[in-house]
């Protein structure tokens, strides 16, 4: 049997000890996937042309979900995940993304200019020079927003 991994570094070590014993092998290449909790994870498994690309997180500039696609955008490079919206959300470190809407989710210090607009509406410039809009809607990112440029 093959298991993928998806744990916080202080329980990766035991748990692939107490699995290995019992013969189960770890592999990026398993369908089966055992994930803590809480994981936040650094890096994503992604696809583009040629095949399966490992992103880091750090890399990442920003998250769309257009249909029934969500493509990852990092390091001037678009990007396709498996994953949904909601699932990147919780697999995300809270404190370096947001979700500014219903399909995107955006690196926190990937913002280079905010622009207010009518209708309580932001549009924010990224640092990769792609502009995304914030809903009325998300009024936890508007609140930490107003918090970032206060402070």
């Amino acid at each position: 049997m093959r298991i993928k991994l998806r744990l916080n570094k202080t329980t990766q070590e035991s748990i692939q000890g107490e699995l290995t014993e019992k013969n189960i092998e770890i592999s990026e290449e398993s369908k089966l996937i055992l994930t803590e909790e809480d994981y936040t994870g650094d890096t994503l498994e992604c696809r583009d042309e040629e095949g399966i690309v490992i992103v880091n997180t750090e890399n990442i500039c920003y998250i769309e979900s257009v249909g029934h696609d969500v493509y990852v955008y990092a390091d001037n490079m678009q990007y396709k995940t498996k994953l949904r919206i909601y699932q990147l959300e919780k697999l995300l470190p809270p404190e370096q993304f947001i979700r500014v809407s219903n399909s995107i989710i955006i690196k926190k210090n990937s913002i280079r200019h905010i622009k207010p607009a009518l209708s309580c509406k932001f549009y924010l410039t990224l640092i990769n020079g792609d502009v995304v809009d914030v809903t009325r809607t998300s009024i936890h990112f508007q609140e930490s927003i107003l918090r970032h440029i206060l402070c």
